[in-house]
């Protein structure tokens, strides 16, 4: 059953409808800020690495600028994606445009394949083939000391934001129960260029000891290796969150308890959740009323528990609700299939991600 109901608006239901993503506004500046401090210090460092690394000949610095020019360019398109998934649902896009951020990150994710991993395997193919020699070794080691400042202070706001809402999971756990690809992004592209530029100087360090440019061109290589490993992980990610995730069993819990709290609830059959956005939730709940109940009560029933819901759960864009007994479930879905969402396996009948 839909819940919006001819009649039935109330100021609070009228909010809701004008405001179609009241999560998204609560928590979306603070990812845009992760992001521009970003974009920011990369356009910094790439500018500084290409210096570096043309005014010494070191292919592994000159990687490492492609690495975050490519990290900048990437980084404008999640803003771009976190910009676009906050408009409003239109007749062609009735739940509107939260997952432009799961699609936009899978596009950054292939650009970091394709272009950064490429580009540094070239790169150091070459110069493995065909050493140069390295010059200005005070100049490559001072850039990747202030590339690596910069870099920490990115990730510093980065883990801030990654902190919220987090227990004593780990930090990969909470990202992936948190919905939140920009962050794993940004998150996982700082790791990634801290460790290149450790890599970097490494090889650096060792032609400048054996005065044997090879090294360099190994480290790049490396650093291909590292966003080849970044990309395809992200990717990962991002395709799962495209194809639907339901919401945080423990998000799922609460409704639940809210739910089977009214009083005309007999019980709750099952639930069906999937992420439009980080912060963005459809959800549709079977629910058994207690039998003897009439048209009005059961609509005023529905519309209690709408209520509850969405003031309980604002991430919540669109709600249904459908009245069902439980031998009719029983009888369309009997024990399901098994599902493997979050954790072991488990029976459709009995776990609260039921199929409607």
């Amino acid at each position: 059953m839909d819940t919006k109901h001819p009649g039935m608006a109330s100021p609070r239901a009228a909010s809701n409808a004008q405001k179609l993503h009241p999560q998204t506004a609560h928590r979306s500046p603070s990812g845009q800020r992760a992001v521009l401090v970003a974009l920011a210090g990369d356009v910094v460092v790439a500018s500084i690495k290409f210096i570096a690394g043309f005014l010494s000949g070191s292919s592994a610095m000159i990687s490492e600028g492609v690495h975050t020019l490519i990290d900048a360019s990437t980084e404008v398109i999640l803003l771009y994606g976190l910009v676009m998934s906050r408009r409003r649902g239109t007749p062609a896009h009735q739940l509107g445009y939260g997952r432009e951020v799961f699609f936009w990150n899978f596009v950054v994710a292939i650009l970091i394949f394709s272009l950064g991993s490429g580009i540094a395997f070239l790169a150091g193919v070459r110069q493995i083939i065909h050493p140069a020699t390295i010059e200005g070794h005070i100049l490559n080691f001072t850039v990747i000391v202030c590339s690596g400042a910069v870099e920490i202070i990115g990730l510093r706001e980065a883990f801030r934001k990654s902190r919220r809402g987090r227990s004593k999971e780990s930090l990969y756990q909470s990202l992936v129960r948190q919905r939140d690809p920009t962050s794993m992004t940004i998150l996982f592209g700082g790791i990634a260029a801290l460790v290149g530029l450790i890599v970097t100087a490494c090889g650096l360090l060792a032609s400048m000891v054996t005065a044997n440019a090879v090294y360099d061109g190994v480290a790049s290589v490396v650093i291909a290796g590292i966003l080849a490993v970044t990309a395809f992980k992200l990717a990962t990610e991002s395709k799962s969150l495209l194809i639907g995730v339901p919401a945080d069993p423990e998000i799922v819990k609460g409704m639940i308890a809210t739910v089977a709290a009214a009083k005309p609830v007999e019980t709750v059959n099952g639930v069906v959740s999937v992420h439009l956005s980080p912060d963005q939730l459809l959800v549709a709940i079977s629910v058994a009323f207690k039998a003897g109940l009439n048209t009005e009560t059961l609509e005023a029933a529905v519309a209690q528990i709408e209520a509850s819901l969405r003031a309980g759960f604002p991430q919540i864009v669109a709600l249904f609700i459908k009245p069902q007994s439980q031998s009719h479930y029983a009888e369309l879905h009997g024990k399901g299939a098994p599902l493997t969402c979050f954790a072991q396996v488990q029976s459709v009948g009995t776990t609260p991600y039921t199929s409607l």
